[in-house]
């Protein structure tokens, strides 16, 4: 390089920090900047031509200019080439030797990059790279590294807190989203309500949707602030309009017993049904009763049970309490029995929160052989979401030995019953011929039916099926 080219380059900051940048002065100064053999000109000129800025867009050029920026020692420039590549349809995995060498030479986003592949593939390596990306102080790195240290085989809690904490000094929204709930529910923290509600009403101001459905339930109920009704409406009808299954359910009930709103049993099958399509549990509950009981529509007591045993089968157990209720007409002679099948449900129930509880450390110290005993208890008698965590238990060792056919057995079970995350857990061993064997076909069966049965993230099911078949 020479010294005109660095004495053309300083002239051309001036007209690229302007504002507005004056794309029409800088563009021809960095052309012969980078003609000179300056790296950072050509890399510039490579954006400009890459997004159109200043001129129109030009991929054949962009790349040509980031090659030459590349040449010259500019890590970015081969970073972006890389991620030129994969946009021109070329396999991750013919690009990625090229991120692992930025990676290993401390290139912060390549490191992240690599990180979601090797978490794509669940291949511990992604820890690795989370680790190096989170010294750099990368948000993504310090949410993936925090959600790993919370379910890892040895939880360090604190020191997911902590990479919540740096996150959401970052703006992080959902970082904020998850110190409420630590706060809120003393997992891995002491309680601390103030807490709380602070990082709540971020998470929720920034639009998160379940932050805003929480924060109305706790304003409507004055849980550790203030009640007022009219403001925690208006969180609740904020979750509603972003379509949040629990707000969605929620606001359906508040329409039926008319507690904060009107009773309009019209307005409360609508908003059930909306969140009853996702399998909602209190959803499907509710239009269960509105069925039962005729609340704006005929009665319909087939059609009531059908609604109360798909709440059950999701963990609803006043659903269950609503179907022997159904059933009490049919056993008018032995009362012991819905005595007793109500106590079995109860105590089913009760296993799997206590193993949750202890799971995942809310509101108690976590301990996994203790969650993995109340888990397995209410999984051998056909809970699906007992069998699910239970799976997930076996697959990641925790409080027990990993054993991914163990995994993939319980995974099973849970997805004949049509929980949603089974079905994804079942879909990514048969990709990954963890557990099971290796069939592409069968992981896709899997994941279109967690899309056909409700799943959260339809739309990343769908992207991640297109890719299995693109590389199976």
């Amino acid at each position: 390089m020479t010294e005109n080219a660095e004495s053309l380059f300083q002239q051309v900051r001036q007209y690229l920090t302007a504002v507005p940048t004056d794309y029409a002065a800088a563009l021809p100064l960095l052309e012969k900047a980078a003609e000179a053999g300056h790296a950072e000109a050509a890399f510039q000129l490579g954006g400009c031509m890459q997004y159109g800025m200043g001129t129109e867009p030009n991929r054949v050029q962009a790349t040509y200019w980031l090659r030459k920026a590349a040449e010259g020692g500019h890590t970015t420039a081969r970073y972006n080439l890389a991620l030129l590549r994969e946009d021109n349809g070329v396999p991750v995995e013919t690009v990625i030797p090229a991120y692992l060498s930025l990676a290993e030479e401390g290139h912060t986003d390549a490191q992240v990059r690599v990180m979601h592949y090797y978490a794509e593939k669940q291949d511990e390596r992604a820890v690795h790279w989370a680790q190096q990306a989170a010294k750099n102080h990368h948000p993504q790195a310090q949410i993936f590294l925090a959600r790993h240290y919370q379910h890892s085989k040895v939880p360090n809690l604190p020191a997911a807190h902590q990479l919540y904490q740096q996150a959401a000094a970052q703006g992080i929204v959902s970082a904020h989203w998850q110190l409420a709930n630590q706060f809120l529910h003393g997992q891995g923290v002491p309680k601390n309500h103030k807490q709380a509600l602070y990082h709540l009403r971020i998470a929720a101001e920034a639009d998160v949707a379940p932050a805003q459905a929480e924060l109305g339930k706790l304003l409507l109920e004055g849980r550790y602030l203030p009640a007022d009704a009219e403001e925690g409406m208006k969180w609740i009808n904020k979750a509603v309009r972003q379509e949040d299954d629990a707000a969605c359910a929620f606001i359906a009930k508040q329409y039926l017993t008319g507690e904060h709103i009107g009773r309009d049993y019209k307005k409360a099958a609508l908003y059930a049904a909306k969140a009853a399509r996702h399998n909602q549990p209190d959803a499907l509950c509710l239009l269960g009763d509105i069925r039962q009981y005729g609340l704006g529509i005929q009665t319909d007591l087939e059609k009531a049970r059908e609604y109360y045993e798909h709440a059950v089968k999701y963990g609803s157990l006043v659903a269950m309490q609503r179907l022997l209720m159904l059933d009490s007409r049919s056993h008018v002679d032995n009362p012991a029995y819905n005595q007793e099948v109500l106590e079995f449900q109860q105590s089913l129930e009760r296993n799997y929160q206590s193993g949750f509880a202890l799971h995942y450390g809310i509101g108690v110290a976590q301990d996994f052989e203790s969650a993995f005993a109340y888990y397995s208890m209410a999984a051998r008698n056909g809970h699906p979401k007992a069998q699910t965590n239970l799976g997930m238990m076996y697959y990641n060792g925790e409080g027990v030995e990993a054993d991914a056919k163990l995994a993939a057995r319980w995974f099973t079970q849970a997805a004949t019953q049509g929980d949603t995350t089974a079905q994804y857990n079942l879909a990514c061993l048969h990709y990954s011929g963890t557990g099971v064997p290796q069939d592409t076909e069968i992981a896709c069966k899997w994941l279109q039916t967690a899309i056909d049965s409700g799943h959260d993230h339809p739309e990343e099911l769908r992207r991640l099926m297109e890719e299995w078949r693109a590389h199976p």
